[in-house]
């Protein structure tokens, strides 16, 4: 069996939230917010194809941004994915996932969909937006039934370190598939 390639697809900037230690932000807080258009989707992800056939490699995609689905042809994208039987991740936010959102996804070729908590309540809320702990809980749930793998991510640094183990105890009771963890890397003269 040919192995796989994956591609993580960064396909826009607009997103739901200002999280404290995001790189798309991070350095510029006036930053124009970027997105690509069709045709560069369309051109990118044919590239993308070409590479994989030259290496003789099965792509993949790990599709973020922002959070990808606020991207005016998200759905248009994950169609193209769907009509070359491209598996995919989804790296996004919780807010406009429901059960029908979810299962539409899965339809089009969604294996897994990430999600990230970067603390307990009080904590994952400061980094990046109030209430986003409890509905990033309550999602799992959607993925879950959806038969998407559900994935949380936690960026662990100095603010949030000693609730690791809270945060894996929580996402467990959540139903979560799957917990990774990457570290913090700081920018400029930002330290946390």
């Amino acid at each position: 069996m040919k192995q796989y390639f994956s591609f993580q697809w960064h396909i826009t900037d607009e997103c739901d939230q200002r999280c404290k230690h995001c790189y798309i932000f991070s350095e510029d807080a006036c930053k124009k917010l970027n997105s690509m258009s069709w045709p560069q989707m369309q051109d990118t992800f044919y590239n993308c194809l070409d590479f994989c056939k030259v290496y003789d490699r099965l792509p993949y995609f790990y599709i973020t941004g922002g959070d990808p689905i606020l991207h005016p042809d998200f759905w248009k994208l994950l169609e193209l994915m769907k009509e070359h039987s491209i598996p995919f991740t989804i790296l996004g936010n919780p807010f406009h996932l429901n059960d029908q959102v979810c299962q539409r996804l899965k339809a089009c070729g969604c294996e897994k969909y990430q999600l990230s908590l970067d603390g307990m309540e009080k904590t994952h809320d400061w980094f990046r937006k109030p209430g986003s702990f409890n509905i990033t809980l309550e999602k799992i749930g959607c993925i879950n039934r959806a038969g998407i793998r559900s994935v949380v991510m936690t960026t662990v640094s100095g603010t949030n370190i000693d609730e690791v183990p809270d945060i894996i105890d929580t996402v467990v009771a959540a139903g979560v598939n799957v917990f990774a963890f990457a570290r913090y890397c700081p920018t400029s003269g930002e330290r946390m």
